[in-house]
């Protein structure tokens, strides 16, 4: 009986969600939204400090909205398109591309932004399940607020009615529902978008103190204590960045206490970021982020002053940065978060990313913005810079998108001097599956034109069959794979850096196709080095080098 509870419990949880679907799509829960009284101003009017880019503006004034890289025409297909494709679905419904407008100036971006939201009134001002999902109408309400100035102060009777009607809807449901199962990012989303609606419109003052009750309990499940976001992923922790600060200066515009333990993550975090920021100005590509826009990033750490250059971290939370000379090596030496945190969270175990000035070599495959596929597939330890046994991830990675849990480090050890530094890691995620522990020895010297790696694979037991050892090294789209030799050693072409030669010595070395998706939702075609060789027991040791010329 007692092993039927979690199914009896999961099964009354879906009934309770499909009635609770059904209830919403009901006029009934329209009027009810709709009944009472009816904001028609805004106790404090907030303003949105985030920049955006004029071009993308102008270029949406011609009929096209642009985002990552991608895209969707304004036409008569426009909604129809964004609410069918899970991108499209959290940038268009977000309401995010104000900024755009708002960058681009003139009356003709108020014009189209007064436009598309009258048109989305007209469409999507009833309950719909993914249009009206907590953190995208989180971050909706928190724009139509911020930019009321923008596209609503000078429009006409009708259209304010309108808009303040909808608003008002929308704050109702997300109260109603809030916290609606999220968690992570999507939660503090949600839960902006109630304390905007609370500190705006008169008489909320509820739904401020319902957001700040979870914003206060999430933060110390979210931040850890080295300041990292608990997913591992920098570009994660960017975005709760933003939000933490939009709350600190929401408050200071209504004049209300900033919470201590708000003030205190602000300052947390500062550190952090600037140890995941690399010379490019942009981020490390870790557990499913992205490079992230440099001006954005750096928009983020002007506003903390325990982010200044002045605090140069070597490792954090399992990281390991090592700076010689101008080259720039992170390590990974994370462990997996636990659920539901766990999700986006890669297996990559004692893999990294190399850089010589702001020219990327070595660089993981990266993460997709949407794509749960994409998510998937790129969270596989071969799309890391790592070793990869029989072509298995070395964390289990379930249907359910969490992580089974296995021993992942015996440790990182670090030894340095002024000109070289020298990192030891054992990671043991194979050993539950395999039977084998995996080391890496990797060492910076030259004025960080000579990287060397030592990597050791021991067997507990003997296999059965023998294994397929392959050491992977993505790289960067910029860099090109010049000349191959058929003495184990490959020539590589940055744009800026020079010629780099790369050797490995105890594996055969192919040239093979890789794909990388630091930025935007389209995969690019790139290359990665491999290392390939087998073992039946024991243990083997493959060596290799990266050496400017």
């Amino acid at each position: 009986m007692m092993a039927l509870a979690p199914k009896s419990s999961a099964i009354l949880d879906d009934i309770k969600h499909h009635a609770g679907r059904v209830a919403c799509q009901t006029p009934f829960y329209h009027w009810l939204l709709s009944s009472g009284d009816m904001p028609s101003q805004l106790s404090v009017r907030l303003s949105d400090p985030w920049s955006g880019d004029g071009d993308v503006g102008r270029l949406l004034g011609r009929g096209v909205l642009r985002a990552n890289g991608a895209s969707l025409p304004l036409d008569g297909r426009f909604w129809d398109m964004a609410a069918a494709n899970p991108f499209w679905l959290q940038t268009v419904h977000s309401f995010a591309w104000m900024r755009d407008l708002r960058a681009a100036g003139g009356d003709q971006s108020r014009r189209i932004a007064r436009k598309l939201a009258d048109c989305w009134m007209d469409l999507y001002d009833r309950w719909h399940a993914d249009i009206w999902r907590g953190d995208i109408m989180g971050d909706r309400i928190a724009i139509w607020l911020s930019f009321y100035d923008f596209f609503c102060g000078s429009a006409d009777e009708d259209f304010q009615r309108r808009y303040f009607a909808s608003l008002n809807r929308q704050a109702r449901h997300l109260s109603r529902q809030f916290p609606s199962g999220l968690s992570g990012v999507a939660l503090l989303k949600a839960a902006r978008g109630l304390i905007y609606a609370g500190l705006s419109l008169p008489g909320r003052d509820d739904w401020i103190l319902q957001g700040f009750e979870c914003i206060l309990k999430e933060i110390p499940k979210q931040i850890t204590k080295d300041g990292l976001h608990v997913s591992q992923s920098p570009q994660q922790l960017l975005e709760c960045t933003r939000i933490f600060l939009d709350l600190r200066y929401a408050l200071n515009r209504a004049s209300l206490p900033v919470p201590k333990a708000l003030q205190n993550v602000i300052e947390q975090v500062g550190p952090a970021l600037r140890f995941f920021s690399y010379p490019d100005r942009k981020f490390a590509v870790l557990h499913g982020g992205q490079e992230c826009d440099a001006a954005e990033i750096e928009s983020v750490l002007s506003q903390m002053r325990a982010a200044k250059r002045a605090a140069k971290l070597t490792n954090l939370g399992g990281f390991e940065r090592v700076m010689v000379g101008r080259s720039l090596l992170m390590m990974d030496g994370s462990v997996a978060p636990d659920a539901p945190h766990d999700t986006q969270w890669h297996s990559a175990p004692l893999s990294f990313e190399f850089l010589y000035g702001r020219e990327r070599i070595f660089t993981h495959c990266g993460g997709h913005p949407s794509h749960p596929e994409w998510q998937q597939i790129l969270r596989h330890t071969a799309a890391h810079n790592t070793l990869v046994v029989d072509g298995r991830p070395a964390h289990e990675l379930r249907a359910d998108l969490s992580v089974g849990r296995s021993a992942a480090f015996s440790g990182i050890e670090r030894s340095e001097s002024r000109d070289a530094c020298l990192i030891s890691g054992i990671q043991k995620a194979y050993m539950a599956s395999l039977g084998l522990v995996h080391s890496r020895r990797l060492f910076l010297t030259d004025q960080g034109h000579d990287l060397r790696g030592e990597d050791t694979v021991t067997f507990e037991t003997d296999p059965d069959t023998p294994r397929d050892l392959v050491f992977r090294f993505h790289l960067h789209p910029k860099v090109q794979v010049s000349q191959v030799s058929p003495d184990q050693d490959v020539v590589l072409s940055l744009p800026v850096g020079g010629r780099w030669r790369f050797y490995g010595v105890g594996a055969h070395l192919d040239v093979e196709p890789s794909i990388y998706l630091g930025q935007g939702i389209k995969p690019v075609p790139t290359q990665q080095l491999v290392l390939k060789t087998s073992c039946s027991g024991g243990t083997t040791q493959i060596k290799w080098a990266l050496q400017r010329e």
